[in-house]
């Protein structure tokens, strides 16, 4: 696409980040539904899919336990477990952690829950670009990177895009979240990289575009 038939606005769907009224109303709303979680350090477990789309989508559920990392870091911890919407897996959660793991995979807004979510496992996810606005801290379990790369592949080389620490190994994945070793530092290079904008005004800007330019042939041919 030339750059001539491109019209840099800022993403109208992180504009919700920067309304603190918004973020308020979302945590009061979730903490009354989930009361047990108040208090709780949140971990948002979110991978991406695998297979070729909606209907081969699924997720390797064997190569993440949220038993076993809620009971090894005890009761300060909860999981919010938000699977892709296209795959139909479902995780057994045993008895005893039900107040502390909870799967919101078929209920919530993504974006919503990260205003509750003190550090997020993902993947190859694009959740990391709202993530980052929130400086979220991001753990990177690609145990598969190198068949994710040979059959979808990445625009740039995902060791040099994530905002955070890539994780291969589950016992790898447990070490990290104990010793809280994210690599943060990459989340204010990351959001350099890929926003212009951050100041909560990009469907102001897409508005005006629309409003002050609709008489405009060459608008009209990109819209």
């Amino acid at each position: 696409i030339p750059d001539n038939c491109v019209l840099p606005s800022g993403v109208p769907r992180t504009d919700i980040f920067c309304d603190s009224e918004y973020k308020a109303k979302v945590q009061t709303a979730f903490y009354e539904k989930h009361p047990q979680l108040r208090g709780k350090k949140i971990i948002l477990f979110a991978p991406t899919f695998r297979g070729k789309g909606q209907m081969s989508a699924y997720y390797p559920t064997d190569k993440f336990n949220p038993n076993e990392i809620c009971t090894a870091l005890g009761e300060d911890y909860a999981i919010i477990i938000k699977l892709h919407p296209f795959c139909k897996e479902k995780y057994e959660i045993d008895e005893s952690l039900r107040d502390r793991i909870i799967d919101l995979s078929e209920a919530d807004e993504l974006n919503d829950l990260l205003f509750v979510t003190d550090l997020l496992i993902t993947d190859y996810s694009s959740v990391v670009f709202e993530a980052s606005l929130l400086d979220i801290p991001m753990l990177f379990y690609a145990f598969d990177q190198i068949m994710y790369v040979s059959t979808r592949d990445f625009y740039e080389p995902y060791e040099e895009i994530v905002p955070g620490r890539i994780i291969k190994r589950f016992d790898q994945l447990m070490e990290a979240i104990e010793k809280e070793d994210y690599n943060t530092d990459k989340i204010d290079w990351f959001i350099k990289k890929n926003f212009t904008y951050t100041d909560g005004k990009a469907t102001d800007r897409v508005i005006d575009l629309i409003i002050g330019n609709n008489k405009k042939k060459d608008l009209v041919d990109i819209l």
